[in-house]
């Protein structure tokens, strides 16, 4: 037995030993950092020539006949070794809009936090990052279409919590998590929500998601209401398929319910114990050039009894955007028309009453990208 003990000592020891002569090279290894952002600024005119002033039912381009600035960010990112520190800011209308769950001066931070490699296979990471949720991102240069969806819209948009992402083998890769809730810098009950993906690439250039995340949420600022023991659950699948160099496929559909099983439900709560909303989403890239492309999306979504933020909607919307890329591709200029059907009156008019069925936008949006990279 003793013999067995030490023979399992000098192995472990061996194998340390090995470790820590891997991870020390002849010279000490320096970090790197980089520094990247983007300045994006747009122009909507609404048919509707709403009297408000503002495009109902949109996320970050809400002003109509202004020329407006949307989002100002600058992303800090340090790596050394195995861990990876990134510090994402966000200035102007919108990061207020996009972060609108922190408080204070912590309304500039879009993500914050630390990653580390805990074998070549296993990541964890900590802080506040963006979701896993949906096919857009709040990011004007990663997404094609300017103007964001109905889906993606009704969030989430970032988490604060600790996750794990194993990457199995080159086709599989999966991530479990823990999180304060949907869009919170802190708690806003004493309940956590637990996240999960699964990634799978069956061939090159073929990526598909499938997103989870539940638990009880709540409380009013997470829009779920203030009914205790309630429990939300949103389902999410995204893909995308790069059929050639020039086409691109996507597809985004989410499913998500709000159940009550409580007599403390909050009678400010319009409503029912048992609700849901979802939709889906298709997208069409198509590059003719270096430096032009057009992309399609066409989207349905549907919130009956309005658990998220526009209250009861059931839309239909149409966008086509263009992409003309100049100055050695950092800027980009992408006119764009939408198009959105409601089922109820539901967008405003000239008059201040809501009390059309349809809106529709034309404008372009202007988008500068940098990198020390």
């Amino acid at each position: 037995m003793k013999r067995l003990l030490s023979l399992a000592a000098a192995t472990f020891l061996a194998g340390a030993n090995i470790a820590n002569a891997q991870e020390t090279p002849t010279e000490e290894a320096k970090g790197a950092l980089t520094i990247s952002g983007y300045v994006d600024a747009y122009y909507q005119y609404n048919l509707n020539n709403p009297e408000s002033g503002l495009n109902q039912g949109r996320i970050f381009d809400t002003k109509h006949n202004s020329i407006a600035l949307g989002l100002v960010q600058t992303m800090f990112t340090y790596s050394k070794g195995r861990a990876t520190v990134v510090a994402d800011l966000t200035f102007g209308p919108n990061a207020e809009l996009g972060n609108f769950g922190n408080e204070g001066t912590a309304k500039i931070i879009k993500q914050a936090y630390l990653s580390y490699d805990l074998t070549p296979k296993l990541n964890f990471t900590i802080g506040q990052y963006g979701t896993h949720i949906g096919y857009e991102l709040i990011d004007a240069p990663l997404n094609y279409n300017y103007s964001l969806s109905y889906l993606f819209g009704n969030g989430p948009f970032y988490h604060t919590g600790a996750k794990l992402n194993f990457a199995a083998s080159e086709k599989l890769g999966l991530m479990v998590g823990v999180v304060n809730g949907w869009d919170g810098l802190t708690d806003f009950n004493n309940k956590k929500s637990i996240t999960a993906q699964a990634h799978l690439t069956p061939v090159p250039g073929f990526d598909m998601y499938v997103n989870w995340i539940g638990g009880d949420e709540y409380n009013t600022l997470s829009n779920f209401g203030n009914s205790r023991g309630s429990y939300t659950s949103l389902y999410d699948f995204t893909s995308a398929y790069q059929l050639n160099d020039a086409l691109k496929v996507g597809v985004n559909a989410a499913y998500g319910h709000f159940y009550s099983g409580t007599s403390e439900r909050n009678p400010e709560d319009y409503w029912s114990d048992d609700a849901s909303w979802g939709g889906g989403a298709l997208y069409i890239n198509y590059a003719s050039s270096p430096v032009f492309g057009l992309g399609l999306r066409t989207e349905y979504f549907s919130d009956p009894e309005g658990v998220r933020y526009f209250g009861p909607l059931q839309v239909a919307s149409v966008t086509l955007t263009g992409d003309i890329k100049v100055a050695d591709g950092n800027l980009n200029i992408k006119p764009e028309f939408r198009f959105d059907k409601a089922t109820d009156d539901f967008f405003e008019s000239s008059n201040g009453l809501y009390t059309k069925k349809t809106q529709a936008t034309v404008g372009a949006a202007f988008i500068y990208y940098f990198s020390t990279e």
